[in-house]
């Protein structure tokens, strides 16, 4: 399946086409287990046949090794070991083609099933799971499907755990600000939520982070109301840092919200999400972000907002 599909017609809708796939495993009554799990079509080039993978030595065990599809080498991801410790993958498991960060990878997984149509307001967000141990939580929503839960898998920081490099840059140092700014953030990854507020520490930058879209803008909101009564704007925020993927309200959606907001609308909004790459900035600019930029090199982020903010 080439990922040609027409998906989000229209930008800040708050839907999302969701690939479904199952990943098989023995469960605690010693049963094989069949768990549905989902990922954003806009991460999906394509899903094949199991191809023929090279054995690459002193890999993790959940790296199965890497294949050539169209001239390049992509690393094999067998999921069902890294989520399960699985410990064979069958010739009948399919490939997903992924990409972003600029990166594809092959996930290995044991069937396909079909896509669905969804808004993000259907996808919640497994705040038990997020609280527990958020540093090793990769499932950043839930879908239910009638009697069915698909779980919406951090692809990011699961290649990432494979390869640190494909981390958000959290190394490089970057100068403070020259004056106080005030920041709100819309992150639904722990991990990366986490890494993007140090980095806006490290800067001097005052912030307000939140898990998605819908909680960001009910803030942004009351920033509003505030305003109305006389206050300063700038008190609050000056400045919105945006996810694209995020349960019950995209960053698209959050985006297109605050741009047709009379008050708000005069805030800077930057998309840093793994899906911005060519083929989708003019989504983003349908909606009016002042600045898009991919994941993982935060620096640049940090940057941009010294331009819009002329700081």
């Amino acid at each position: 399946m080439a990922n040609n599909t027409n998906i989000l017609l229209e930008s800040g809708t708050n839907e999302v086409e969701v690939v479904e796939f199952e990943l098989k495993f023995i469960g605690i009554s010693g049963n094989e287990v069949t768990q549905s799990f989902g990922i954003n079509v806009a991460k999906v080039r394509e899903i094949i046949r199991l191809p023929e993978i090279t054995v690459i030595p002193n890999m993790p065990k959940s790296v199965r090794g890497v294949f050539e599809l169209r001239k390049k080498i992509i690393p094999a991801l067998d999921l069902s070991q890294y989520l399960y410790g699985k410990e064979k993958y069958s010739k009948e498991d399919k490939m997903i083609i992924t990409e972003f960060n600029k990166i594809q990878t092959g996930l290995i997984v044991d069937s396909v099933s079909r896509i669905h149509r969804i808004t993000w307001k259907d996808i919640v967000s497994p705040d038990i799971v997020q609280d527990f141990e958020p540093e090793k939580n990769t499932v950043v929503g839930i879908i239910q499907m009638g009697e069915k839960q698909i779980l919406m898998l951090d692809v990011e920081k699961i290649v990432a755990d494979i390869d640190p490099n494909n981390a958000i840059d959290s190394t490089k140092v970057v100068g403070k600000f020259s004056k106080t700014i005030k920041v709100i953030t819309a992150e639904d990854s722990s991990i990366i939520r986490k890494m993007i507020s140090s980095r806006l520490k490290d800067a001097g930058i005052e912030y307000e982070s939140y898990n998605n879209g819908a909680e960001a803008w009910d803030r942004l909101r009351e920033i509003e109301q505030k305003v109305k009564d006389g206050e300063q704007m700038s008190d609050y925020v000056d400045c919105i840092i945006t996810d694209i993927e995020m349960p019950k309200m995209d960053g698209y959606t959050l985006t297109k919200r605050v741009k047709d907001n009379k008050i708000l609308g005069k805030l800077p909004v930057v998309i840093f999400s793994s899906l911005v790459n060519q083929d989708i900035i003019h989504k983003g600019q349908s909606v009016g972000a002042d600045a898009q930029l991919s994941k993982p090199q935060i620096g640049e982020l940090l940057n941009a907002i010294r331009r819009i903010l002329k700081v």
